[in-house]
């Protein structure tokens, strides 16, 4: 959420320098205001810059996009505000108030409000939530993504702000996995120490296992990350006994089905907070 605000607003500030030029030319255009208007714009076209560049949410190689779309907005915010020094001069008369306030103030706060409110609502996620998992999906030196997914109320939120203002602190928890097949029934298993198989028999992991088959009858196999502090589960179900496509990612509490979810790579992760 965070994250396409930011890029949102990107693009946000590449419409606007346009839209401000084009202004510029129109009859009746209060040029003194709208060269107020500009240099705001300047001013937040360093901050989403800056903010591109801070690691508050990982851009990783979109950075190479939207490094040129910034340096785009400025240069025509820059010309903009040539032109209308330039008109001011050959005029006397510029001032028609045609901008309202209304409209001055609005047009002021907009990348403020696309920023703000997603950022306000993800570091509240992050202060309140139960458990942090931390997902990170790399193919090969090339790409390394991460995903967070906060659980808040009970319920999985997908987050990307990763810069937390305050210092909430953490434990590092450990998770319990089980490995579904499909037979004529459900089979259950985990791993000891020495990764051998060792079959498992535990009612409320079967019926987290019947519920998500019900779901997507064509898997065959799943697997289940259980977190036993707060009695969450998240299962993966696959085309096959234990490798192939994954079908689909589903979120449980207290054995009971609440969502849909989808992580990217693997569970590198768990913060768990008291």
């Amino acid at each position: 959420m965070l994250k396409s605000a930011i890029y949102c607003n990107v693009f946000i500030l590449l419409i606007m320098s346009i839209f401000f030029l084009t202004r510029i030319f129109m009859k009746n255009s209060d040029l003194k205001k709208l060269r107020k208007l500009i240099i705001i714009y300047i001013i937040f076209n360093f901050i989403s810059f800056y903010l591109c560049g801070s690691e508050i949410v990982d851009i990783g190689w979109d950075f190479i996009f939207l490094f040129p779309i910034s340096i785009i907005s400025f240069i025509i915010h820059i010309v903009s505000i040539c032109c209308i020094n330039r008109k001011i001069k050959k005029s006397n008369n510029t001032d028609y108030n045609i901008l309202s306030i209304k409209k001055y103030i609005i047009l002021s706060i907009i990348p403020v409000i696309v920023f703000i409110i997603p950022y306000v609502y993800e570091l509240y996620v992050i202060n309140n939530c139960n458990y942090l998992l931390k997902y990170n999906y790399q193919t090969g030196i090339i790409q390394s993504d991460d995903t967070y997914i906060a659980i808040i109320n009970n319920k999985p939120v997908t987050i990307t702000l990763q810069k937390n203002l305050f210092n909430r602190k953490g434990f590092s928890a450990k998770k319990l996995n089980y490995n579904i097949i499909y037979t004529n029934g459900v089979e259950i298993s985990t791993r000891d120490s020495s990764y051998n198989k060792i079959i498992v028999e535990n009612e409320d992991i079967k019926k987290i296992a019947l519920d998500a088959k019900e779901r997507c009858p064509s898997a065959r196999g799943a697997f289940i990350d259980y977190f036993s502090e707060g009695n969450y589960a998240i299962i993966v179900l696959m085309l096959e006994e234990t490798y192939g496509s994954q079908l689909g990612e589903y979120f449980y509490y207290d054995n009971t089905y609440i969502q849909s979810i989808n992580t990217h790579g693997s569970l590198e992760s768990i913060t768990y907070y008291k």
